[in-house]
């Protein structure tokens, strides 16, 4: 595929395949895949090209007799779970066929074809769009089928898992063997929601930190900064610090902040220090302001405390 007419022409083959090994309808489900695979490798930044000639040879292995699947399986010593399963060895004995017959050798592309029935742990985006395209293609009805094509619009993860965990539902509910590639793929996807969970909670502690130290920096702060500290702590993401020249001004810099919160409904867990105590700590949270005096600032100086995490100077 390292050009148009390679590409063309392996699509062309597969395209032939598709009529003489597999079904009518079997071969109207393969193209529909392909055209969602293409569609959601654009929408998501995939490779189109991959992903159309996965998604063309993902079943090209589905309607072998069972007898020839079987004999295959023995051959390529899968495991027995795979005999007599066409759902579960179609996919796998699909790898063979591009291997030999189309001269596939790119691991991304076989990986998503063998694995696009079942997920697995550490799915690639191409995993997850032929996973997806495979189980939204618009001639699918089914239960939930709505709801999981609207998912696949809004983010992949979230699909996978709501497919994965359906399955996994609907399989332990008949009591028939669970594929531990489902049950690790579902893993892997809950556990790539909570990241992004995580990465989006620290983008919204970060710009809550920056515009704080903005105020304070407007309203005559001296050496605001922030400091990164959630590689460090457990108690908040973030500190804030800023100078006051007098006891007044650390006053005024503190009701700025509570001027500047407020109106958003964000208000401090605990205010601890006095007026009159050089320093006042004001908990947001995962962010914690530190407004203090010229005289404490230089006496507890936090930025060597804290001097192996990332200092942003406001300036």
């Amino acid at each position: 595929m390292n050009s148009i007419d390679e590409h063309e022409a392996l699509v062309q083959k597969c395209q032939q395949r598709i009529d003489a090994d597999l079904k009518p309808s079997r071969a109207e489900h393969t193209r529909n895949v392909a055209k969602e695979a293409i569609r959601l490798a654009n929408k998501y930044g995939a490779d189109p090209k991959k992903a159309e000639i996965a998604a063309l040879l993902h079943d090209i292995a589905r309607n072998l007799p069972m007898e020839e699947m079987n004999r295959r399986i023995r051959r390529l010593g899968l495991e027995e779970r795979y005999i007599n399963n066409k759902n579960l060895s179609h996919s796998k004995l699909a790898v063979e066929i591009m291997e030999q017959d189309f001269g596939i050798q790119d691991r991304e592309l076989l990986d998503a074809v063998a694995y696009h029935t079942t997920g697995r742990r550490g799915m690639t985006l191409l995993d997850k769009i032929i996973f997806l395209a495979d189980a939204t293609e618009p001639g699918r009805e089914y239960p939930g089928v709505e709801k999981l094509r609207e998912l696949t619009e809004q983010d992949l993860d979230q699909a996978c898992a709501y497919s994965l965990r359906r399955t996994k539902e609907f399989i332990e509910s008949k009591g028939e063997y669970l594929d531990p590639d489902t049950a690790e793929g579902l893993e892997f996807c809950e556990e790539e929601i909570e990241k992004k969970g995580r990465t989006s909670n620290m983008n919204e502690q970060r710009e809550k930190a920056e515009l704080i130290a903005k105020t304070l920096y407007d309203k005559k702060g001296i050496d605001v900064a922030i400091i990164d500290i959630s590689p460090k702590a457990s108690f908040a993401d973030y500190f804030v610090i800023a100078s006051g020249g007098s006891d007044r001004q650390v006053a005024a810099l503190v009701e700025n902040v509570e001027d500047l919160m407020e109106p958003q409904g964000v208000f401090p867990k605990s205010v601890e220090g006095r007026k009159s105590s050089g320093w006042i700590l004001m908990d947001y949270g995962d962010v914690v302001v530190n407004i203090m005096s010229v005289e404490m600032r230089e006496r507890y100086n936090l930025e060597k405390v804290w001097g192996d995490c990332e200092i942003t100077e406001i300036e």
